[in-house]
Parts: C-alpha cells; structure tokens; sequence
C-alpha cells in the first residue's frame, strides 16, 4: 500500500510540474517516466487532470474564511485584508501557471468555478460593502455590485501573475501589498455603492 500511495504522488507531483510548465497537451508517456511508473498507472488524461486539480486546488477553500467575511464586530478593512492575506498566502509558482494555463482551456468554467467565486466570495463581500455603506437593502446583489468586487479581487491577484506568469517584480510582501490595496480601494467602493443604490 505504502509503494501504491507513494507512485501515486511520484504521479501527481510529475504530472502537475508538467503541466503547470508546459500545459496539457503533455504527452501521458513523458508523465509516466518523470513518475517512473507504467502508462497503464496514470489512466486517462482528463483523469489525470481532474487528480491533479483536486490535489492542489480541492481543499483550498477554509470553513472559517465563511464566518470572518461576515463577522462585523470586526471592521470590514480588517477582515479584508486578513482574509485576502490568507486566501492569496499560499500560491506558489507552479500553482498560478497550473491555474492559469486551466483557464486558458476554459477549465474554470466547466468546474463551475465563477458561480463558486460568486457565492463564497464576491456576493459576500458586497453585502458586506452595502453595510459599511450605510445601506440597508435586501435586493440581490447585482452585476455592477460584483464588477465592483472583482476590483478588488483581482488587483489583489494580479501579483501573482505579475511574478509567477510574466516574471516581473513583485515590491514587498503580500501581507502589506493587501493591506495597501484595501486601504486604498475601500473608501472609493463605499462611494461607488452609495452611487449604484441611488445615493
């Protein structure tokens, strides 16, 4: 059992730095010797992939990340910032190209990956938005409200591409750079949400 368990991750370890360093279209054979297992151990390639997803992006999701989102004996900046320094605290060079070659596939999308986004993040973050703001509606979050979101959420992001897919510099560490990007948005999106309800 011990050996089948350590082929396997000889199996997801090889498969994973090939594809996040060369993409999909990787031959299964080549993924074999790099594991130094028999094609026959790998199975198919989607199967191969949805394995590798699931090792590296399946768990990422924290329970407690629900509950400090919504937790407004805190203030909002500070949950921001600790739940972004979190959530972006662990990517890793092979995680960011593996995601980001996924999506140039249209991987995300067919793993429900936006609705998922919406639900656990954005849709929260914006009812918690409304409530700094002074606005009490109980209407649906809209389109413009999430747009207002996903400003945040990729500027908070994008150092990651910057280091990880274009090689770039990255100034400081995430801890900081998150807390500059909260502090400097969140008094602007208060103000764009007073304008979208009307105020």
């Amino acid at each position: 059992m011990e050996a089948k368990n350590s082929s396997q991750a000889r199996i997801i370890d090889a498969a994973t730095r090939l594809y996040a360093e060369e993409g999909f279209d990787v031959p299964l054979a080549r993924i074999a010797r790099a594991a130094r297992v028999s094609p026959r151990a790998l199975g198919s390639a989607s199967t191969l992939r949805k394995r590798v997803f699931a090792a590296h992006f399946g768990g990422r999701w924290k329970p407690e990340w629900d509950a400090l989102l919504r937790n407004r004996r805190i203030a909002l900046q500070k949950r921001l910032t600790r739940f972004y320094s979190e959530y972006r605290g662990n990517i890793t060079r092979t995680g960011a190209r593996l995601w980001t070659r996924a999506g140039l596939l249209g991987m995300h999308e067919k793993g429900n990956f936006s609705a998922t986004l919406n639900k656990r993040l954005l849709v929260p973050i914006a009812q918690e938005l409304r409530h700094a703001a002074g606005i009490a509606s109980r209407k649906k979050v809209g389109t413009r409200e999430i747009e207002l979101v996903q400003a945040l959420h990729g500027a908070i992001a994008f150092p990651h591409t910057r280091s990880h897919i274009f090689g770039m510099d990255v100034y400081g560490p995430l801890p900081d750079l998150v807390a500059m990007m909260v502090r400097v948005w969140l008094p602007g999106a208060k103000a764009e949400m007073r304008r979208l309800h009307g105020g």
